[in-house]
């Protein structure tokens, strides 16, 4: 159990080798998220996850899990999650990633702006 804030806690369960689901309480509102797989980072203030999807980074809304963002790159790995170095949601709420590019494993670091509410 990790304890994000005094009242919002995820609960982080493996589910296998590289593989890890979570959930998400909420203590005010007494609520408690879906299944959360390959999470990578939480913005508290908007309730927003970036999760390890395949060959891409998605943010969705915690609760909800509708999609907000979308983030498909040229992964050295086999998966996002494979190839991040680092991954953050700033104070301003862009999400900051480094990550290794294609077969050199080139370091890149970016940081996007990414909205509260799907498009």
């Amino acid at each position: 159990m990790i304890w994000r804030a005094a009242t919002f806690a995820e609960v982080r369960f493996a589910c296998g080798p590289d593989c890890r689901v979570s959930y998400f309480f909420e203590a005010k509102r007494r609520r408690l998220s879906p299944p959360r797989r390959q999470v990578l980072d939480v913005d508290l203030r908007r309730l927003l996850v970036a999760q390890d999807d395949g060959a891409a980074i998605a943010v969705r809304q915690i609760f909800s899990g509708r999609e907000v963002a979308r983030l498909t790159r040229e992964w050295s790995g086999s998966s996002p999650g494979a190839s991040l170095t680092d991954i953050h949601f700033d104070p301003d709420g862009r999400l900051t990633f480094t990550w290794l590019r294609g077969k050199n494993r080139t370091p890149v670091s970016e940081r996007v702006s990414v909205p509260s509410v799907p498009r």
